[in-house]
């Protein structure tokens, strides 16, 4: 099994209290721009997906059309799960029924995101053992029952390095 982690790309505004506002978060040009430049090296690596699961919130749910138009043959979902207020044990709970043998990308937001990868890595989720950048990619593999480890951390100052001229 295969498990992406991909965090929302650069949104307008900052985190709002009122809930409206933060869920309505749309991403910016540059975010955008980021986020083909990050899903054309990606897709390299990582040629086909079977599962791509969005958060319901605006921002995450561009990032995930855009990410889908590179994987057109995958199925594109709304996960409350990754909703930002979700908790992080039900979104592990989930994952830990899905098929063992395919490649799921979960795109959401941090530190949910990151919460989920540290107990799928069996660390303690309340420590801050990493933070996924917008844009950012974590892929993990392996299985429930006998562990993950990670493969890959890719963050946007990174790749930006790789792609530009």
């Amino acid at each position: 099994m295969k498990l992406i982690f991909l965090r929302h790309g650069l949104a307008e505004g900052h985190f709002s209290l009122e809930q409206d506002k933060d869920f309505e978060r749309e991403l910016t040009e540059e975010g955008i721009k980021r986020l083909h430049k990050t899903f054309k090296l990606f897709k390299k690596v990582q040629p086909s997906i079977d599962v791509i699961f969005s958060s319901p919130l605006a921002r995450a749910i561009q990032t995930a059309e855009y990410f889908w138009s590179y994987y057109q043959d995958a199925d594109l979902e709304m996960m409350a799960d990754l909703d930002i207020l979700d908790d992080p044990r039900h979104l592990v709970e989930y994952i830990s029924f899905l098929p063992t043998d395919g490649c799921y990308t979960f795109i959401g937001h941090d530190p949910h995101l990151t919460k989920v990868v540290a107990a799928l890595l069996a660390l303690h989720p309340e420590h801050d053992f990493m933070t996924i950048k917008k844009g950012g990619i974590c892929v993990l593999e392996g299985g429930m029952w006998k562990g993950f480890k990670m493969e890959l951390l890719l963050q946007p100052k990174m790749m930006k390095t790789m792609v530009d001229d």
